[in-house]
């Protein structure tokens, strides 16, 4: 139980900034549920979400791994994140990890590939003391976004 209470607050801040609302399945327009189908064929079982981007997100696992593919209304496909563990990530990510995030715990990790890029980023999420950092890094350890938010003090 104690584990769990833990949890609670990081799940706070971390879904801080992806406010969403579940949804059924008659909720999400045809076209979306289509392409999801055409892009995810082997899916049967999936969460929908309405992001407050105004994106649909179906929520799914796939040989084991937890997935979020991102659509906007006109079906089109936006993103897929996947879930990662720490032994994939490139040497070059946590080299730079360790050298500019330094007292940073890594809490989360996840590939994200989107339409508008070939290649394969790294989106991190970092704890540390005050905050919580969410960065995305290429595969030679460049960060091409970054972005904080404070920890939520729960109960203090």
């Amino acid at each position: 139980m104690r584990r769990s209470f833990q949890f609670l607050p990081m799940t706070l801040i971390l879904s801080g900034t992806a406010l969403a609302q579940i949804i059924t399945a008659k909720q999400v327009p045809p076209v979306v549920k289509e392409n999801f189908q055409a892009k995810f064929p082997a899916i049967k079982r999936v969460q929908w979400k309405f992001k407050a981007d105004r994106n649909f997100e179906a929520e799914f696992a796939l040989k084991g791994i937890e997935i979020a593919a991102k659509f906007d209304s006109t079906g089109k496909w936006l993103e897929t994140e996947s879930a990662a563990i720490r032994s994939r990530v490139p040497a070059a990510v946590l080299d730079t990890i360790n050298e500019y995030f330094k007292g940073y715990k890594i809490v989360e990790i996840q590939t994200v590939h989107r339409w508008i890029e070939e290649r394969l980023l790294w989106e991190i999420h970092l704890d540390g003391a005050n905050e919580i950092i969410k960065a995305q890094f290429d595969n030679n350890g460049r960060i091409l976004s970054q972005s904080a938010k404070p920890k939520l003090v729960i109960g203090k």
